[in-house]
């Protein structure tokens, strides 16, 4: 199976949001740090799925919007998915996965730089199709997965660092 079906569209993927490439997210000098910190966050994590949706459109693996978002664990396996659809032939069409993402913690509470996320991506739309043809890949649907992200500010900016996702159907 390809590597974004198992793991991406298995691990993640979804229908889209409709807002516009985003660009890295600078920490705000917000006058409440703790609304800062859960805004920002939230558009990091937001701006990783739309790097990986518009990457996966040709399977770029080494498109560098990848770490705009995206760093550590995140970006390694962002950057595994792509490599092994490139691989196989495959690329991602449909937008970035539906997200709502809640906050689950912050660290520290009066002036977070780590803030955790919990979603249910919605990947109904977010499907595989050949390169080669532009068929789809198959005919199974995406769905709803639970998904957990890590969201860490570093030099004034805020990337995810580690996400992982239930199997389809967990939310």
């Amino acid at each position: 199976m390809l590597a974004i079906g198992a793991l991406v569209v298995g691990m993640l993927a979804g229908c889209g949001t409709t807002s516009a490439h985003k660009q890295p997210v600078a920490a705000t000098s917000d006058v409440d740090p703790v609304a800062a910190a859960r805004h920002d966050a939230v558009a990091a994590y937001e701006g990783m799925w739309d790097d990986m949706a518009k990457a996966g459109e040709t399977a770029d693996w080494q498109d560098p919007a990848l770490a705009s978002h995206a760093t550590d664990s995140a970006l390694g396996i962002l950057v595994k998915i792509l490599k092994m659809d490139e691989q196989e032939g495959a690329v991602i069409k449909g937008g970035p996965p539906a997200m709502d993402p809640t906050i689950t913690s912050l660290e520290p509470s009066s002036s977070p730089t780590v803030v955790m996320l919990q979603d249910c991506l919605k990947t109904s739309n977010w499907l595989m199709y050949r390169k080669s043809t532009g068929a789809l890949w198959d005919d199974k649907p995406g769905g709803n997965r639970a998904t957990t992200a890590e969201v860490v500010q570093s030099r004034g900016v805020w990337k995810v660092v580690n996400f992982s996702s239930s199997s389809l159907g967990s939310c």
